[in-house]
């Protein structure tokens, strides 16, 4: 008989990683956690670039589990910045005593399912086995950075650093520096800014351009952090019962189908006040409504650049705002109005190779100092193929997935037995806030254990029928959101060379979305095959 090194393994530290190492034990398992981060945080401790910060307000993007963790931790802004995200994640951790499960610097290499006996086979880099019942792959939708698909990318001779893994361990000077910044996605647009206060020169590389708007950056007002503190439980269950898992500080009351031209550019200018333009409407979703709103924010973002040529490049022309992921910035437009920052649009003249002294395309070559790498990651299918998966049969996950991800609810692989996928493809996801989410699943995988175990059940996965379901509705939901079909993103894998398109958002909102997993629970299943016999 095997033998079962304990209940649970818990693979990733962040905020989905820490709260399933705390359920674990809630509920009386065993537990075991691995990261290969040097301490907790996931994506907030490796995305440690100049500028990064969350664009989700505080107020939504935190814990609600605990009412201590709530009543006791203070926010320094709406938007926090990564540090102090990352140390809110240390308090949280160290507040729930799970730092002591997770063993640390650590990468998970293979995992293996034992059809015979039933359990998990987890192969580290630290030359450790562990053998388990479950398995929960917490490693995120966005911590598998993409590699820059460029030529001579090695042949550099200056600095080079990646936002996805920017230095922990020591300072990067970029002062008084020639530095080139090759990405204008979220994380460049958070960047570029903060380089150029201390940079001699600024060349951003841009292959794309992107919606961006104001942040919501500001102090916590005293008095909605209150009514946080009041009844944590109540926010906890209302953010499951919104579309996007959070609150909006704003939304347009009148529909944009209802008002006159009049009425909807005076809804307009109010959100953009608020700044909550894309709220600006109650019917904000409806394609009238989002083409308005696309038309504004251009128009805005145009305005505050000075030079035509840079302003009409930085202008997203070609897809609808919400087709691809939208960037928040209240300086990075006005960055390119100061005279050491230029952009280069890589469509009208491709970057041909990177060289020993810089960067050559087709219009010019220029010589740099630095290169920083904002070119974002082999999102939510990404993390999930790097950790080699071997299912029943011998079935290998990369296979299963040859032509994009498949699942059911976005947490479970049809011949992977008890394997669950927290943050993973085809849930709400990234388009959602990913502190809802993670809670949200986290309680229904472990509430998927308790039954389990409840029932004297071992092994539970969806039907293959049940996935090319949620397949259809996942692509049934995007189909009414304007762009997200037609508009190429890392949300149908676009951005990476050869990687197969599906798109891996679902969108039919959080609310709907909770109500689907709590459905096959109360109904026992019936989109799963569960199969009799407790594991050793």
């Amino acid at each position: 008989m095997t033998k079962v090194d304990c209940d649970v393994v818990v693979v990733g530290a962040g905020f989905a990683g820490i709260y399933a190492l705390w359920k674990a034990e809630q509920q009386g398992l065993s537990v075991r956690g691995f990261e290969r981060a040097s301490d907790v945080g996931g994506t907030w401790y490796w995305n440690a670039y100049p500028g990064a910060r969350c664009d989700v307000a505080s107020y939504n993007y935190a814990y609600f589990f605990n009412s201590d963790v709530v009543r006791e931790w203070d926010w320094s802004d709406v938007c926090s910045r990564q540090g102090e995200i990352q140390q809110y994640l240390s308090f949280v951790a160290e507040k729930c005593d799970v730092t002591r499960l997770i063993t640390f610097d650590t990468r998970v290499l293979t995992t293996t399912w034992s059809e015979e006996a039933g359990l998990w086979t987890v192969r580290t880099s630290g030359r450790e086995t562990v053998v388990c019942r479950y398995l929960v792959l917490a490693v995120g939708a966005l911590s598998e950075p993409k590699a820059p698909d460029i030529p001579g990318v090695d042949s550099f001779e200056g600095e080079a650093w990646f936002t996805s893994s920017w230095p922990r361990d020591s300072e990067v000077d970029l002062k008084g520096k020639r530095v080139g910044v090759i990405g204008t996605g979220s994380s460049g647009v958070q960047c570029v800014p903060e380089v150029a206060k201390v940079a001699r020169e600024v060349v951003v590389f841009q292959r794309t351009a992107n919606f961006v708007t104001p942040t919501l950056s500001g102090p916590m007002d005293p008095e909605l952090v209150e009514e946080l503190r009041a009844d944590p439980e109540a926010v906890r269950n209302g953010l499951r019962k919104t579309y996007g898992g959070n609150q909006p500080l704003y939304i347009g009351s009148d529909r944009f189908s209802e008002l006159d031209e009049e009425g909807r550019e005076k809804a307009l200018w109010h959100a953009w006040e608020q700044r909550e333009v894309a709220l600006a409407f109650w019917d904000s979703h409806l394609p009238d409504a989002n083409a308005a709103i696309s038309e504004f924010i251009r128009q805005r973002m145009h305005e505050v650049v000075n030079d035509p040529w840079t302003a009409d490049q930085l202008v997203p022309w070609d897809h609808p705002y919400g087709g691809k992921r939208p960037c928040k910035s209240d300086v990075y437009l006005q960055t390119f109005n100061q005279p050491h920052v230029r952009l280069v649009s890589l469509r009208e003249t491709p970057i041909e190779q990177i060289v020993s002294k810089g960067i050559v395309t087709s219009a010019e070559a220029f010589d740099l100092d630095v290169i920083i790498y904002a070119t974002g990651f082999d999102a939510l299918s990404g993390p999930v193929r790097a950790l080699n998966i071997t299912g029943i049969d011998g079935m290998a996950m990369n296979d299963q997935w040859a032509d994009g991800p498949v699942n059911y609810l976005g947490t479970m692989v049809h011949g992977f037995p008890n394997l669950f996928l927290p943050s993973s493809a085809m849930s709400p996801s990234v388009l959602s806030n990913m502190a809802t989410l993670a809670e949200q699943q986290i309680d229904f995988i472990f509430d998927k254990i308790r039954w389990l175990d409840e029932h004297g059940q071992a092994r539970l996965h969806p039907t293959a029928e049940s996935q090319e379901f949620w397949r259809d509705e996942t692509l049934r939901y995007a189909k009414r959101v304007p762009g997200a079909l037609t508009t190429d993103s890392w949300y149908n894998g676009a951005n990476v060379p050869g990687k197969p398109r599906r798109y891996m958002v679902y969108r039919g909102g959080f609310s709907r979305y909770n109500d689907a997993c709590y459905r096959e629970l109360e109904e026992g299943f019936p989109g799963y095959e569960v199969l009799p016999g407790r594991a050793a």
